[in-house]
């Protein structure tokens, strides 16, 4: 049974710590580090900013017909927390002079796709693009020196790793209904979708990850064990009709 109570307190809970980090005036990126990963952060970070009107929208919906009144309000304190991500990152790239980004286009598809999406579709999307960001967060990480970037970097991992835990047991309920078939496609389909991001990641960011250690195979290999991990458990037997219970 998906248990509302629990993750209304836990966004709850965390909200009052989404406080952005000064970053230290003896911060400093080396020449070489500001080109390898400038650009790099300039499009997480453009990513990371979003609004999230459409999947609020959604969820409202959604929390509407199927009598889940939380859903509005977990929906709303998620996405703060995605926003303080892309608050932090731009603290820190106007820290160093990094300068920020306007439009992306990888960025813009993503967004034009979950405008057009349904809620689990939407969620869906969004639980694939955390999976790819916690792989390259991690990545990230291990391609500076800079010590507060790193700690950023390690914050965000911790975030996502909550938001991967929910949304992962919103989406086994969500499919939890369906006949074996048909959750084997929809799964099959998330996947794929998984593997063309992840790939896609890759060959827009490999200045990053290469020098993190990755190539294209072994990133999209980290996003796909990632999936296994986050959604390959146990699967949901509850229906639709047990998201409003708590």
């Amino acid at each position: 049974m998906f248990d509302w109570s629990y993750w209304l307190n836990e966004f709850e809970t965390r909200a009052p710590r989404q406080v952005i980090t000064r970053v230290p005036r003896d911060s400093v990126l080396t020449c070489e580090e500001r080109t390898r990963i400038a650009d790099s952060i300039g499009t997480f970070q453009l990513g990371e900013q979003s609004e999230g009107r459409a999947l609020l929208r959604f969820a409202r919906e959604f929390g509407a017909r199927h009598a889940i009144p939380a859903l509005g309000r977990v929906t709303e304190l998620f996405i703060r927390e995605e926003q303080h991500h892309a608050a932090q990152l731009r603290e820190f790239m106007l820290a160093h002079g990094v300068a920020l980004k306007q439009r992306n286009w990888t960025d813009s598809i993503f967004r034009q796709i979950r405008r057009l999406a349904g809620f689990e579709t939407a969620v869906t999307i969004l639980v694939s693009a955390e999976m790819v960001g916690f792989v390259y967060y991690r990545a990230l990480a291990r391609a500076t020196q800079n010590t507060c970037l790193r700690t950023i970097c390690r914050q965000m991992c911790a975030d996502e790793a909550i938001h991967l835990r929910y949304e992962a047991q919103l989406l086994r309920t969500l499919r939890g209904t369906r006949p074996r078939w048909l959750r084997a496609a929809v799964e099959l389909a998330h996947r794929t979708l998984l593997t063309v991001a992840a790939g896609v990641v890759f060959r827009e960011h490999r200045a990053v990850l290469e020098f993190a250690g990755h190539d294209a195979r072994s990133f999209v290999r980290d996003c796909r064990s990632l999936y296994r991990t986050v959604l390959a458990a146990p699967r949901a037997r509850a229906s639709v009709s047990d998201l409003s219970r708590s």
